[in-house]
């Protein structure tokens, strides 16, 4: 099925991923606590970390959050927001929302819709991207988690 099949002129191209860069968020101890409905909230400060990317690098600035609200299926919604400060100077803030599922292993891996809020100048391509991420935060390590961010091009 396609939207050709719904209507559409003419089919759609499948989306390209391109890797764009590579994340550890370092984090502070948690605080959880239930809700009066029932659920599941943590809260996980993001003390720093580290970026890498094709031709550049930089910093978590630490100040940053992991908002997480646990499911009943185990998994958590979570929301992250924080700053990345690159080696030019360049600071850029990151919204990655999204979903962690348990795996068999004890470890959590995800997937992520990352937004960045950049200014003009180099980093200024971030502000125009979609993004989507990978994310992984391995067994027994409460202190750091790892995200491959991806842009999906939209070609002419």
């Amino acid at each position: 099925m396609s939207c050709v099949t719904l209507g559409a002129l003419r089919a759609l191209d499948k989306p390209e991923l391109v890797h764009r860069l590579s994340i550890r968020a370092d984090l502070g101890e948690a605080v959880e606590f239930e809700t009066r409905h029932g659920t599941g909230r943590a809260v996980f400060p993001i003390t720093g970390g580290q970026v890498l990317g094709d031709g550049f690098a930089g910093v978590i600035l630490p100040g940053g959050a992991d908002f997480a609200q646990a499911l009943p299926d185990g998994s958590y919604e979570i929301e992250a927001r924080y700053c990345i400060r690159f080696d030019d100077g360049t600071q850029v803030m990151i919204t990655n929302a999204g979903r962690m599922y348990p795996q068999p292993d004890g470890s959590y891996k995800g997937r992520t819709r990352a937004v960045f809020e950049a200014p003009e100048g180099a980093f200024g391509w971030l502000d125009d991207g979609v993004f989507f991420g990978a994310a992984l935060s391995e067994r027994d390590e409460d202190a750091r988690v790892f995200i491959e961010i991806w842009q999906a091009p939209v070609s002419a």
